[in-house]
């Protein structure tokens, strides 16, 4: 496991361990006693850790008070803890697990698509669905999340048709698990 100030970050699965690096000159560094940037990839990494606990505290620290998290197939939610409850939520009833599969970053906004696994609460059926979300950051922390997935009766995880992701490297049903306990 690898200490950041602020976040604990998990080298677990689902989200794949990361190595953090310096710059070899000390360009970079910070004088002692003041905070190191995180670089935004990595405070998304360690949020969708907490994600995947469904703890509501761990998940509202990556947040701003004022955050907002918008879908494109529910209102938003709005304010960090009414984010981390709804992660709550997710995980309790639906198992629901998340997984960054690519991200870039820019400036104080990042894009990343992402894979959730979840369960089906009429059927109990394994589910999989993908989609893509925008982050805006403000003073090291997310402000806004613009979550993008879309699925209908022809396709239901969103899937882009034609795509090979199991020869890509993405997360498949064959990696589709349960919150760790349950």
């Amino acid at each position: 496991m690898y200490f950041i100030p602020d976040l604990l970050v998990l080298g677990a699965a689902p989200i794949a361990a990361f190595t953090l690096t310096s710059n070899e000159s000390g360009a970079d560094r910070q004088p002692a006693g003041e905070n190191v940037r995180i670089d935004p990839l990595d405070h998304i990494r360690s949020y969708y850790e907490a994600l995947n606990t469904g703890d509501p505290e761990r998940v509202a620290e990556h947040f701003t008070d004022d955050a907002v998290h918008y879908y494109t197939r529910l209102g938003p939610h709005e304010g960090a803890r009414a984010i981390g409850e709804n992660t709550r939520w997710a995980v309790d009833v639906i198992d629901g697990q998340w997984w960054m599969e690519h991200g870039i970053a820019a400036g104080d906004e990042a894009v990343i698509e992402w894979t959730m696994t979840w369960r089906d609460p009429k059927s109990g059926d394994e589910r999989l669905n993908r989609g893509t979300e925008w982050f805006r950051f403000r003073d090291g922390k997310i402000a806004e999340i613009r979550a993008y997935h879309h699925g209908d009766a022809k396709n239901p995880r969103g899937d882009l048709l034609g795509f090979d992701f199991e020869k890509r490297g993405y997360t498949t049903m064959d990696d589709w698990r349960a919150p760790e306990g349950q």
